[in-house]
């Protein structure tokens, strides 16, 4: 397996399948091809896929702005899942932020526990709760946080 990075020059047919693996996952809510293109581009954007045997397995998505970062999405082909494929693209996304990066946020279904488990592996913490974040269905989302670079 092969993770790589996104960028303005990755061919547009990337784009639409990392479009086509998000939705497969999250439904109709996932990017679009231009989203991730436009995520893609941006100097503080971070787009990683997965490619196994010549196929998009996994993609990882966020961005960073001063010494924050927020994963904004991360999905992986259920004819891939329990590969360790999700494990290797969040390694890849932390080692891709910038070194003054003190913390990582992100949203997450209440109903996802597989995902949970695997933000909570990577130290992520529940911080709050966003009621009714998310529709069809309707869904509160998790606020989770990793905190990086302790000081004190």
């Amino acid at each position: 397996m092969e993770i790589i990075r996104a960028d303005k020059n990755t061919d547009s047919e990337v784009f639409a399948a990392l479009s086509d693996l998000d939705k497969m996952c999250v439904g109709n809510d996932g990017w679009s091809a231009d989203s991730f293109k436009s995520e893609a581009e941006k100097d503080n954007g971070v787009v990683l896929y997965a490619v196994e045997n010549g196929e998009i397995s996994g993609l990882i998505c966020g961005f960073h702005a001063a010494d924050e970062a927020e994963i904004t999405s991360v999905a992986v082909s259920p004819k891939h899942r329990r590969k360790g494929i999700a494990g290797q693209l969040m390694n890849a996304y932390l080692k891709a932020l910038p070194e003054i990066t003190n913390s990582i946020f992100l949203e997450v279904r209440e109903s996802n526990s597989p995902a949970i488990g695997l933000y909570e592996k990577f130290g992520f913490e529940k911080i709050s709760i966003r009621k009714n974040f998310y529709s069809f269905p309707d869904e509160n989302a998790v606020v989770m946080q990793k905190i990086l670079n302790k000081e004190g």
